[in-house]
């Protein structure tokens, strides 16, 4: 019978081919340190569901890590099911655990964090644009990184998003398809008009829109680097104790934040943003924010007319019409 080991060296170039440069990075990671070490051995034929969670529990480092190599022995199963090696996936039979449903929207900045953002930016150059083009469109880093001077559309007030230039497998830079392979429309807000203007200034359509000062792409690597993001962070936005620093995906948290203030509908948000679902865009909705202000709304006029002495210390009856 054949290993675990055994059908991901066969198909290993498959499996990569169905999923992101940046996927791949993780699943790379998820066989030498998790799936590797628990399953390359075995037949493939012989694990079970159970077996599988009994891994997933004692796999080192944080739930996402632990669902990346999930995922990746769940490609290596489905290809052993299309191989006939085996009859069904047992990653598909596994119980896992249900994470703490997740709040972006408190990843975002302030208006007053924008502002201390801003500040902590140099005055002007290529940098100092290029974050600022990730704050006011909510674009992820490498589909900044990859936009060209011809999609910018300045009379429509939006930009085409394409591609993105990120690293590949083994860190090269890969420009492909976005995350979702989809292209979508973003809105181009006023503050950054003059922004592309300035950054499209004797360039021609198929140019960088906002290259490096040396004319080439911008990463988060070197972006981090010269703006000594390590050190100026948590002066723009802190977190508590356990929770991670302040990330440049943040400014998407932010500028999804932004949208729903600004009142654009929850379908119109997560076109803009690219998400795959409408779920994960409501994530960034203050609808749940607003219920418990309704809520007060409603408790402080309910109290109101039932105080009968409670808020002055005495005894009161007991409420009735419970």
């Amino acid at each position: 019978m054949i290993t675990v080991g055994e059908l991901k060296e066969r198909y290993w170039p498959l499996i990569l081919s169905k999923v992101s440069p940046g996927t791949g990075r993780a699943y790379k990671s998820a066989w030498n340190t998790r799936v590797g070490p628990s399953f390359a051995h075995r037949e493939i034929a012989s694990i079970s569901p159970l077996d599988v969670e009994a891994e997933f529990a004692v796999w080192p480092g944080a739930r996402s890590t632990r669902i990346d190599a999930l995922s990746l022995l769940s490609a290596i199963c489905r290809v052993a099911v299309k191989g006939g090696f085996i009859g069904s996936n047992p990653c598909q039979g596994a119980e896992i655990p249900r994470a703490r449903e997740s709040d972006p929207s408190s990843r975002a900045l302030t208006v007053a964090e924008v502002d201390r953002l801003i500040e902590a930016l140099p005055t002007s150059g290529p940098y100092r644009r290029f974050v600022l083009a990730m704050l006011y469109t909510g674009c992820r880093l490498g589909e900044i990184a990859g936009l060209r001077v011809g999609d910018a559309d300045l009379a429509a007030r939006t930009i085409h998003v394409a591609r993105t230039a990120s690293p590949g497998l083994n860190g090269e830079l890969v420009v492909g398809p976005t995350k979702g392979r989809r292209v979508r429309m973003v809105p181009l807000a006023e503050p950054l008009v003059s922004i592309i203007i300035e950054a499209a200034q004797g360039k021609g359509p198929h140019d960088l829109l906002f290259p490096g000062p040396r004319g080439g792409y911008i990463n988060s690597k070197n972006l981090s680097r010269a703006l000594d993001w390590a050190n100026v962070r948590d002066t723009v936005k802190s977190f508590p104790p356990g929770e991670e620093p302040l990330h440049w995906h943040d400014l998407r948290h932010t500028a999804a934040v932004v949208l729903f203030l600004a009142g654009v509908s929850p379908p119109d948000v997560q076109a803009i943003l690219g998400h795959a679902s409408l779920a994960v865009t409501q994530l960034y909705s203050d609808t749940r924010r607003d219920a418990a202000k309704r809520g007060t709304a409603a408790l402080s006029n309910f109290w109101a007319g039932n105080r009968r002495g409670q808020h002055d210390g005495g005894e009161s009856a007991a409420i009735t019409g419970a």
